[in-house]
């Protein structure tokens, strides 16, 4: 290995037992938001029954998946330059930088708007099995609030401010729809299907409102101009920004895919009940989701470096702290399988083979790492795009015809399988990188 490569890394980056510390903090923070929306599948569960959570779950699943459309690769940009726009000390480059990328998503956002008032005028709107109205409306208002909500975010995570990113991204929306459960509960408003989407669309609202406010306080206890006499520069590529959207476009409909291939086979009432098993085994995918918050700007900073021991071992903290998490975490909700199926109002044995069959799947997501965060953000966004592309289309081909043949229990098949698939590709090609990375600089 190349002397550069095997430098130790900047004095000013954390040491292990720091990281730690700062991911236990973040950890509590993503649990609270992970707990309101447990919250809101077993409120919504008791007010409006499965079929109340499907509906939510179509919102959550197709508008992030638009919102991934109109942010056109901006957030995850943010989150790979202003890292290093941030360790250079200039607060310009990011402020002009998140001006731009808004203005794309905007853009972007006032075409979603046309194409959705198209497709309000078609027998289209008419192809989910539950009412697409309401639906389809609270999807297009969301799609630029997700986008927006995500690239605040990333910004923060870019500047150090993880913890307020964490927090607000994921705890705002939940808990404002658990207030207007509260006031159905108390009678206030009768449980509808518009009424629990009005809410979720609030909610993004004002997650998006308070970021603004704190990402503005942030930025403007900033430097102006760079500080380090030594400036580093992001990798890039050409295409880059292509492939940071389609990399972000394929993650989201790989998370979401069931919920994009259900409404079209099956009804509400069941894709709720798929909706409960998917949130408790995804806490592992919300873990990760947290670790990249740290991670992807340190593995940026490697990259931008040329530091290949240091990916490595970054990779390799990944993969033992989300096995860490994951493990107990899995074996906890086995033990526990009873009480979580009356907990959120499912028919005993229900929940229990869906639980396990994702589970395997997850197992090998949380063994991986985040090996696609590091090809998104040590210049290979193309390596993982191919692979999102190939993957994401097997895992269709297989889910389709099982979810046909055996319904939710084969979809949940169909999609373990895919998401072992994709991991361990990942995996693979990003230690492929990296050892490449350390060859072309020794």
């Amino acid at each position: 290995m190349p002397e550069l490569a095997a430098n130790s890394q900047p004095a000013e980056e954390p040491v292990l037992t720091a990281r730690l510390l700062h991911g236990g903090i973040l950890a509590v923070s993503r649990g609270a938001g992970v707990a309101a929306q447990m919250g809101v599948q077993i409120v919504v569960g008791a007010l409006a029954g499965p079929s109340g959570i499907g509906v939510l779950q179509l919102h959550m699943a197709w508008g992030t998946l638009l919102g991934e459309v109109v942010g056109a690769g901006e957030p995850t940009r943010a989150l790979r330059d202003q890292a290093v726009h941030h360790r250079n000390g200039d607060r310009t480059s990011v402020v002009s930088a998140l001006r731009g990328s808004a203005k794309h998503i905007v853009r972007y956002s006032a075409m979603l708007l046309v194409l959705a008032l198209l497709v309000s005028l078609t027998p289209l709107q008419n192809a989910f099995n539950v009412s697409s109205g309401p639906l389809l409306l609270s999807i297009v208002l969301s799609a630029p609030l997700f986008a927006l909500t995500r690239l605040l975010a990333e910004s923060l995570k870019a500047t150090e401010q993880a913890l307020w990113a964490v927090t607000l991204e994921n705890t705002i929306m939940p808990v404002t729809i658990l207030l207007l459960c509260g006031a159905i509960a108390l009678g206030v408003f009768s449980v509808s299907s518009a009424l629990l989407l009005a809410g979720a669309v609030a909610g993004l609202l004002l997650a998006l409102l308070s970021l603004t406010a704190v990402l503005a306080k942030t930025l403007s206890t900033e430097p102006t101009e760079r500080t380090t006499e030594d400036e580093i520069r992001p990798l890039r590529r050409s295409g880059e920004l292509a492939h940071f959207w389609l990399n972000g476009l394929f993650n989201i409909a790989f998370l979401q895919l069931p919920f994009l291939l259900m409404p079209f086979m099956m009804s509400a009432d069941q894709i709720g009940r798929y909706a409960v098993a998917h949130k408790l085994v995804n806490i592992i995918t919300t873990l990760l989701i947290l670790l990249a918050a740290i991670y992807g700007p340190r593995f940026a900073r490697a990259a931008a470096e040329q530091n290949a021991a240091c990916l490595r071992r970054l990779l390799a903290e990944t993969q033992w702290v989300s096995l860490a998490l994951f493990l107990p975490t899995i074996l906890a909700m086995i033990i526990l399988i009873n009480p979580l199926t009356a907990l959120f109002s499912l028919d005993p044995g229900t929940l229990l083979p869906l639980l396990a069959l994702l589970g395997v799947g997850q197992l090998c997501n949380a063994a991986t790492g985040l090996s696609g965060v590091l090809l998104n953000m040590s210049g290979a966004a193309h390596v993982e795009m191919r692979l999102l592309l190939v993957t994401t289309m097997l895992t269709v081909a297989g889910s389709v015809p099982l979810g046909l043949s055996y319904g939710v229990h084969g979809i949940a098949v169909g999609i373990a399988a895919g998401i072992a698939t994709r991991n361990a590709a990942s995996y693979i090609a990003a230690r492929r990188h990296i050892k490449n990375l350390g060859l072309e600089h020794s």
